[in-house]
């Protein structure tokens, strides 16, 4: 399969993900707020579904929220809307091990689909090279990785559509999406990254444009060590309702109280809370 493949309408969406569908055993969308990754997943879940798979969900909206305990939480609060460093390690570590329990316990009519933002952190543990029992699966050929990348015009267009879900959300999940500003502030900092690899030049403005080939090959870096696959989205794609309506049947993977707790107190007893910080500070150098 080419790297890189052009969706300019519903059919070609259709034609790109219902062989996946039927092919893959893991496939992961990766990429920042904003960039379509809820309608995908929805339209290759649904695509599974009509093949026959039994659909697994691992994301990180769905995941993070379990480690918020009152306990955790009054431990590592938010810090101006950003999930606190050790809750984005403890996530990453738990969803390592959880691709592996997840594959032991299930075979090949079931699949997983994942939603990793992969930036600050995020799950980046799943693009990471590890000797351990998830590297072969996750670098495998029944895994891959798709980033979904909208050009300009189609951004603006998702921008405007989050405003609109976040001041009135029509599923309950909307109303936890990250509102525009954040978005907005997520794609400065890949921009930064794009300087940084040579993937953009500096730029004049305070805020700089979303640059789709920016933004691809920002992507493309973090995945360098996965086989992954660029959507560039020229057009918008409008769903008839909101993202979050599956309307099939799927399973969420997500940690109990007690394994978010355990991983915690792991992380907490072999560093310490600067340690990790400085850590996850640098995550971009760590893939």
């Amino acid at each position: 399969m080419a790297d890189e493949v052009v969706i300019a309408g519903e059919r070609d969406l259709e034609a790109v993900l219902a062989p996946l569908a039927r092919a893959k055993r893991m496939v992961f969308f990766a990429g920042l707020p904003g960039v379509g990754k809820s309608l995908f997943i929805r339209e290759f879940a649904r695509a599974a579904h009509a093949a026959g798979r039994t659909v697994h969900l691992l994301q990180w909206d769905v995941v993070r929220p379990a480690f918020v305990t009152p306990a955790i939480d009054a431990r590592y609060p938010e810090r101006d809307g950003t999930t606190h460093a050790i809750i984005r390690r403890a996530v990453g570590q738990w969803a390592r091990g959880a691709v592996v329990r997840w594959h032991l316990a299930h075979d090949a009519k079931h699949i997983l689909i994942g939603e990793v933002p992969l930036i600050g952190n995020r799950m980046l543990d799943l693009v990471q090279l590890r000797a351990d029992d998830a590297e072969s699966l996750l670098a495998g050929q029944d895994a891959l990785f798709i980033t979904p990348v909208p050009s300009a015009a189609v951004r603006m267009v998702i921008e405007d559509a989050r405003g609109r879900s976040f001041a009135n959300p029509a599923h309950p999940r909307e109303a936890a999406d990250a509102p525009p500003d954040l978005m907005r502030m997520a794609w400065q900092e890949v921009h930064e990254l794009a300087v940084a690899i040579g993937a953009a030049a500096p730029s004049a403005d305070v805020r700089a444009p979303f640059d789709p080939m920016a933004y691809a090959a920002v992507y493309r870096h973090l995945l360098r060590h996965r086989r992954a696959l660029t959507l560039s989205v020229d057009a918008p794609l409008a769903p008839r309702q909101s993202v979050y309506a599956l309307e099939i049947a799927t399973h969420e993977l997500a940690p109990t109280a007690d394994e978010a707790t355990a991983i915690v107190a792991q992380l907490e007893r072999e560093f310490t809370e600067d340690e990790i910080e400085k850590d996850v500070a640098g995550w971009f150098g760590k893939v």
